[in-house]
């Protein structure tokens, strides 16, 4: 099951891509987390401290998934899913409870959040579903019988409540479809049902009023939706007044004064907008792309169709986090708790990322052994 480590081939730009975004991570979650503390000359930040055995961890677990051969990536595609659906239910009965939020199951100072693990779970279900119909067109009927493996555990999320990650794994279920063989035709003819559900659901009150403001609060800068748009224009200052080459490490003012709210999470661009100016802010983006650039790459060379659709899935998921992450913090997209790939703080998060990186790193091992064959 796992290979020697002579025959461990590294994708070395990958790697350095994600351990240069989790290094500025770490160092935007300090700089965050000192207005945070109780005398300012502290250098002690517990956030760091714990972000930091979570990437430890992380690392390791990339070790052990990219060890594993990608041929058996497929037997665990069940147990993955169930498990991840098991969880979901799980934290709906016993999660503890947070703005109004059920999101979280605690394992003593641990806190797990089932709904980053599902999107693993979906991306592996989702590729053997696919592979299973190798050679055979994927037609309208089988498009509507993979539907339920993404709306079973969407319709649990959205009960946390949590309307972003749903909408990630519908479009995740749609990538993995296209790159299957799909029509665009009948993927278009989804995406309006699903227009029109959101919107049904949102006539007869399923959104939360919550929801339903940010939506509102970005579509519109009316004084209605002030409140809800305090942490857009937060941001918004904070990244433009970074300027070129930003105010300086720990010094940027909304940063430093906590003007804006989870700025270590969901905001975290803001603090590299603003410390770290255009240039911070577009080396980032460019580790990104490199990070992207890769996940393709290794998706266009994966030698099965299993192992093509998982590096598809995992692909969609960090640039669906990525764009709607960086987006929300430039005013482009709605507010939504989708955290930044690799920068943000959560653990639950960091390990799923590192999880997918090592799937990756699974399919680029066993690509680069087909042509050492060769």
């Amino acid at each position: 099951m796992f290979s020697s480590l002579s025959s461990y081939r590294l994708d070395f730009k990958l790697l350095g891509a994600v351990l240069l975004l989790t290094a500025i991570g770490l160092v935007m979650i300090h700089s965050a987390g000192r207005a945070q503390l109780p005398d300012q000359a502290q250098y002690h930040t517990p956030k760091v401290m714990l972000q930091s055995i979570w990437v430890i961890l992380g690392l390791i677990l990339f070790v052990l998934v990219g060890s594993v051969h990608c041929s058996r990536l497929a037997s665990v595609s069940w147990p993955a899913y169930l498990t991840t659906l098991a969880l979901l239910v799980l934290v709906l009965i016993v999660g503890g409870f947070v703005r109004e939020t059920q999101r979280w199951l605690s394992v003593g100072p641990i806190n797990i959040q089932p709904a980053e693990l599902a999107k693993l779970g979906l991306i592996l279900m989702l590729a053997m579903a696919f592979a299973s119909r190798e050679g055979e067109p994927v037609d309208f009927e089988f498009l509507t019988r993979s539907l339920p493996y993404a709306v079973i555990p969407c319709l649990l999320i959205i009960l946390q409540p949590d309307l972003g990650t749903p909408i990630l794994l519908l479009c995740v279920w749609g990538v993995v479809a296209y790159v299957a063989g799909a029509r665009m035709a009948h993927l278009t003819a989804f995406f309006l049902v699903f227009i029109m559900a959101f919107a049904a659901a949102w006539g007869f009150g399923l959104i939360r009023p919550h929801q339903k403001q940010r939506l509102l609060a970005f579509a519109s800068a009316s004084a209605d939706t002030r409140d809800e748009r305090w942490q857009l224009d937060q941001s918004l200052i904070a990244i433009g007044s970074g300027h070129l080459t930003g105010q300086g490490l720990y010094r940027g003012g909304q940063s430093q004064l906590s003007f804006v709210p989870d700025q270590e999470t969901d905001f975290i661009f803001s603090v590299v907008g603003e410390e770290l100016g255009f240039l911070g802010a577009a080396t980032v983006i460019l580790l990104f792309a490199i990070l992207l650039w890769r996940s393709l790459a290794i998706c266009a060379d994966a030698r099965t169709l299993y192992a093509q659709l998982a590096a598809a899935g995992i692909a969609a998921v960090f640039f669906l986090h990525i764009t709607a992450n960086i987006g929300m913090t430039l005013g482009m997209m709605p507010v939504k708790g989708l955290p930044l790939p690799f920068v943000s703080y959560g653990g639950s998060a960091i390990l799923t990322n590192f999880i997918a990186l090592g799937i990756l790193q699974s399919i680029y091992r066993d690509s680069q052994s087909a042509i050492s064959f060769e």
